[in-house]
C-alpha cells in the first residue's frame, strides 16, 4: 500500500518538523502539562490546522489520507499535539463543513484554518449535563469533566441525548469563552497531559438555535459519522505513538551493554522487537485502509472500527514491550518510552472502549 507523493512529501515535512522543533519541547511539555501553543501556530502556518478545511475558506483541503499521515508523524514524538489538531479538524470542523449551515461555515472554517481559534470537543460519555427548554432555546448546567482541547479556550462541538431513551442526539457549538461556560484544567489524567483537556462547567448557559449543527435523527447520523471518523484518526496517533516506542527500543538496545555485548544481540529482545514491527505494519495497513476507503466513498464504518480496536490495543503492548525492553530505565521519565506507555493508555480508550469496538466490528460485520 503505497502514499501518493503529496502524501509523501507531506510525510517528510512533518518528520523533519517534529525532530528540528516538537522534539526538545515534549517532555517539559508533558511534564509542566502545558498547551504546546507553540507547536499548534507552527504547524497552522504549515496548514496542517486546517487540513480539512477548503482552500476557498484558507483551508489546505487534504484528503483523510493526507490528515492520518500528519498524525501518525506528529504523535511518533508528541501525542498531545496530534490529538489537538485530530479534535480541532474532525470533532470541530468536520461537523461544521459537512452538516453545519452556511452561516457557521463562514464564521468558524476561516479562523479555523489559520489558528484564529482553535476547536474543541466534549466526550459524549462523560457529560453530567441537565438540559431545560426555555422558548426556543436550550438551557445547559452541569459538567464534562473530558472535553478536548477546552483550554484553548475556543468554541467546541457537544453532543448531548435529547430524547427519553436517548437515541437522538442534538449536535451544536458551544461559544466560548461565555460568562456562563467556566473552564478548569484537568490535570487528573495518566496520558495526553498537553492536550488541553479541562472540565468544563455550565451555569445556566443558553444553547441558541442558531448554533445548532443538526438535532434528532440528523443529529445521531452526525455523531456516528464523527465518530467513525474519529477511529480512524485516534488509530493513526496509536500507530504513532507505537512507532515511537518502537524506535526509541531499538536505538537503546543497541547501545545497552550488557555481558560484555549489546542488548540487541539477546534472542528475546530480537523476538519482542519483530513481534513490535510485526504488530506496526499490521496496524498501518488496517489504519491506511480505512482512511483510503473514507476517501474512496466507501462503506469504512467497519474498516474504522477494526482499525481503532487493533492499533489501540497493539499500542498498549507494544509500549509496554518497550519499557520491558529498556528495563528499570524504562519506567524514568529521562527516556520517551513511559510518556509512550501513558499516552497509549488514553488513546486505547478514546471514544468506545475496546470491548465496544468489538461490538462495533460485529454489527457491521453480521449486519
Amino acid at each position: 500500500m503505497e502514499l501518493n507523493q503529496e502524501c509523501v512529501l507531506l510525510q517528510n515535512e512533518l518528520r523533519k518538523f517534529t525532530q528540528q522543533v516538537i522534539l526538545e519541547k515534549v517532555d517539559e511539555l508533558d511534564k509542566t502539562c502545558s498547551f504546546p501553543s507553540d507547536n499548534i501556530k507552527q504547524l497552522a502556518e504549515m496548514g496542517i490546522l486546517g487540513a480539512m478545511v477548503p482552500e476557498d475558506m484558507g483551508g489546505a483541503a487534504l484528503d483523510l489520507m493526507g490528515l492520518v499521515v500528519s498524525l501518525e508523524e506528529i504523535s511518533k514524538v508528541c501525542t498531545s499535539t496530534a490529538i489537538i489538531i485530530a479534535t480541532h479538524n474532525i470533532l470541530f470542523i468536520n461537523p461544521i463543513l459537512k452538516f453545519g449551515s452556511d452561516e457557521m461555515k463562514k464564521k468558524y472554517l476561516p479562523p479555523a484554518a489559520t489558528g484564529e481559534i482553535i476547536g474543541g470537543s466534549a466526550n459524549f460519555t462523560t457529560n453530567e449535563i441537565t438540559t431545560e427548554q426555555q422558548d426556543e432555546n436550550v438551557l445547559l448546567n452541569g459538567k464534562n469533566p473530558f472535553v478536548l482541547n477546552a483550554e484553548a479556550n475556543g468554541p467546541f462541538t457537544m453532543f448531548l441525548p435529547t430524547s427519553e431513551h436517548k437515541k437522538e442526539v442534538s449536535v451544536f457549538i458551544v461559544e466560548n469563552p461565555s460568562p456562563d461556560v467556566k473552564i478548569s484544567k484537568n490535570q487528573n489524567i495518566i496520558g495526553l497531559k498537553a492536550a488541553g483537556i479541562s472540565e468544563v462547567i455550565f451555569k445556566n448557559y443558553s444553547v441558541l438555535s442558531s448554533t445548532v449543527i443538526r438535532k434528532g435523527h440528523e443529529g445521531s447520523a452526525v455523531l456516528r459519522e464523527t465518530q467513525d471518523m474519529a477511529r480512524i484518526c485516534f488509530a493513526a496517533i496509536a500507530l504513532g505513538i507505537a512507532q515511537g516506542a518502537t524506535e526509541t527500543a531499538i536505538k537503546y538496545a543497541k547501545e545497552r551493554i550488557q555481558f560484555n555485548e549489546t542488548i540487541i544481540t539477546f534472542g528475546m529482545i530480537r523476538e519482542m522487537i519483530a513481534d513490535m514491527t510485526t504488530k506496526i505494519e499490521a496496524a498501518r495497513l488496517l489504519t491506511y485502509n480505512a482512511a483510503m476507503k473514507y476517501d474512496a466513498d466507501k462503506n469504512y464504518c467497519r474498516a474504522a472500527a477494526i482499525a481503532k480496536y487493533f492499533t489501540g490495543q497493539a499500542a498498549v503492548e507494544i509500549t509496554t514491550s518497550a519499557i520491558q525492553i529498556l528495563g528499570g530505565y524504562g519506567y524514568m521519565k529521562d527516556y520517551p518510552v513511559e510518556r509512550y506507555f501513558r499516552d497509549a493508555q488514553v488513546i486505547n480508550v478514546l471514544g468506545d472502549l475496546p470491548t465496544e469496538e468489538k461490538e462495533n466490528i460485529v454489527r457491521e460485520t453480521i449486519g
